[in-house]
């Protein structure tokens, strides 16, 4: 006899700056962080057609339209793209893996 019958376990690894966030969320909206964790994996395997999700994506897209048509996002780079144009480029990235690129550091040492 299985000792789970409508859930199956799974362990996650996280930084631990997002557990204690993620505790904080719980306990904030009296959920346990099982719960927490299952409305954020439903939420992301519904895609499109969960509101938010759409939301979140019209926000992204009305942001790349505005980074494309501003006056000064049109400064070419030596790539040949503009400013708008990389930024789109970043907002796309991030749309597929709805992860923040890594900082990096440019600058050139003193």
């Amino acid at each position: 006899m299985h000792r789970f019958k409508t859930v199956a376990p799974l362990m996650v690894y996280l930084p631990p700056d997002e557990v204690t966030e993620l505790k904080k969320c719980a306990k904030a909206h009296g959920k346990s962080v099982s719960q927490i964790v299952r409305e954020g994996v439903r939420s992301r395997l519904a895609g499109a057609e969960n509101p938010y999700v759409k939301g979140f994506d019209d926000g992204l897209n009305a942001a790349m339209e505005i980074a494309l048509k501003t006056k000064g996002a049109q400064m070419m780079f030596p790539s040949g793209k503009s400013f708008g144009e990389l930024v789109r480029d970043e907002i796309d990235k991030f749309k597929l893996d709805k992860q923040m690129p890594e900082a990096t550091d440019e600058r050139q040492p003193d």
